[in-house]
């Protein structure tokens, strides 16, 4: 439905329901399948598209918003914190949690780590989940689809097989501002060289400078994140860092989820989903059909930072994109949009990770495009909206995946759908809001939600001509939902006798 500044008809503003993984929900938890498609929950874009810049600004501003759109809140999970630059990273938004992890490990914050005993080490210790979680920033990766349009003053993250040039000496000193003699690390985007310059002063430990010294002989890779501090007419890039070190392999990863958790590791899981980055893509190839052989119809779930969203513009969003990816005359699509709350299962003692694991895991294995690790800092550090779509072909799945990525900057990734998996049908939106076939949207309701509707003097056509002004569909309509009717009168029905059998007594 079309957004108003409110929330618009039928939807009211944004409520926030934060996940507690202490195993408490706060707030009230969404309900979907309403007549209106009343989920408090929808997307971040205006109801129509912006009006098309002036065609003199056009360059700047095209590059500006595929850098936006490529932009990501950054996480790393660190083996080693190797450098962490107090004096700036102070200056971002979540800089006062690592001055006050600084604080605690007894650290004097200003002053470099070296001589300061054994206060640095504790200080690596405390600030490593602070990066697994870090939220507030949202930096461009760099990468192939990102190196060519970045600019002095960008705050980029990177990662990369590394070698370093004039490794730094013990005790570290001051940079020189020349880079012939100052400790950097470089490595390759395509054609590009990126140059990644820090003080060495802010090295974590002597470990962290020991390490620098074997990546001068043989390449590592590093993780980080920096600013932009110039683009040379060569091309290369060159980042002054902000924090650095080396990543989790996906085997720690792995091998660190057993460890702790307090559900069994269920079947189906690899390596590969415990990559390091949550927008690592992990979508894996798809097997092509064979003439003649009948197309799998499959769905989707497809997740959302619902702390950048108003109500009606998921809905909005999802309908659009899958729309365009199936084609009209195949199109038999339902949609549903909700809040993921993790009360239930939290409740029975699991934890965001044992979440995240039993939502990706199938033998054989689910599509998915977020990893276990990648899945679990989200949980714990987000309120997040799922938005499942069933009546896609596999290889559609992957396409939605690829569009939304582009389009949608609220988009975290997706995974398969399959309601046998116990964890997937507890969490997910049980009935569908919308049902789309070929070119007419059909608003699903319950004999319930209809009752209800009447009963409060609702206008029922309200809806139906928001969705006609999007222009979207031929014909919108609604469609009752039978299965829910048949439930929900069920239920009806026993609480009327157990009403009933009270008063007889």
């Amino acid at each position: 439905m079309e957004p108003t500044g409110d929330g618009g008809p039928g939807h009211p503003a944004p409520t926030e329901v934060r996940n507690d993984l202490s195993g408490q929900v706060s707030g009230p938890a969404i309900q979907a399948g309403s007549i209106h498609g009343d989920v408090n929950v929808v997307m971040v874009t205006t109801a129509r598209e912006p009006d098309l810049p002036d065609e003199a600004d056009l360059p700047d501003q095209a590059v500006a918003e595929r850098l936006r759109r490529s932009s990501r809140s950054w996480r790393a999970r660190f083996s080693s914190v190797d450098l962490v630059n107090l004096p700036r990273i102070a200056m971002l938004a979540d800089g006062k949690a690592v001055i006050s992890a600084a604080a605690k490990a007894g650290l004097d914050v200003t002053k470099p780590f070296g001589g300061q005993a054994l206060a640095p080490g504790l200080f690596v210790q405390n600030v490593r989940p602070l990066f697994e979680t870090w939220h507030s920033e949202e930096a461009t990766k760099l990468a192939d689809n990102t190196v060519d349009d970045v600019y002095r003053g960008l705050l980029v993250s990177f990662e990369g097989r590394m070698r370093c040039r004039n490794p730094p000496r013990m005790p570290p000193t001051e940079p020189t501002g020349v880079l012939s003699k100052d400790p950097h690390l470089l490595f390759d985007i395509g054609e590009r060289r990126v140059i990644i310059t820090f003080d060495p002063r802010w090295l974590t430990t002597s470990t962290a400078s020991g390490t620098l010294h074997t990546a001068a002989r043989n390449p590592l890779v590093y993780s980080g994140l920096g600013v932009v501090t110039a683009v040379l007419e060569d091309g290369t890039v060159r980042v002054s860092a902000l924090v650095f070190g080396q990543p989790e392999s996906p085997f720690q990863s792995q091998l660190k989820h057993a460890e702790t958790s307090r559900l069994r590791t269920p079947a189906g899981l690899t390596t590969a989903d415990f990559q390091n980055e949550h927008s690592t893509r992990t979508g894996q190839p798809l097997p092509r059909l064979r003439e003649g052989t009948t197309v799998r119809r499959t769905g989707v779930a497809l997740l959302f930072d619902e702390d950048q969203v108003i109500s009606g513009q998921i809905d909005r969003s999802v309908l659009a994109r899958s729309t365009r990816i199936a084609p009209e005359y195949r199109r038999d699509l339902g949609v549903a949009v909700a809040s993921l709350v993790l009360g239930p299962a939290l409740d029975v003692g699991a934890t965001a990770a044992d979440i995240a694991a039993h939502l990706l895991a199938r033998a054989p294995s689910l599509w998915k495009s977020v990893t276990v690790p990648g899945l679990t800092a989200l949980l714990c550090a987000r309120n997040i909206a799922v938005s499942t779509v069933t009546g896609l072909s596999t290889e559609q799945i992957a396409d939605l995946d690829e569009l939304m990525r582009a389009e949608v900057p609220s988009y975290l990734g997706g995974v398969e759908l399959d309601r046998t998996l116990p964890i997937q049908e507890q969490l997910f939106p049980e009935y569908d809001q919308y049902h789309v076939v070929g070119a007419e949207l059909r608003l699903v309701h319950s004999a319930e939600s209809r009752y209800i509707a009447e009963a409060e003097g609702l206008d029922l056509d309200e809806p139906l001509e928001e969705w006609r002004r999007t222009g979207l569909f031929r014909t919108v309509t609604w469609e009752e939902d039978t299965r829910q009717s048949a439930e929900e009168e069920q239920v009806a029905l026993y609480l009327l006798q157990d009403w009933l059998g009270d008063r007889a007594d």
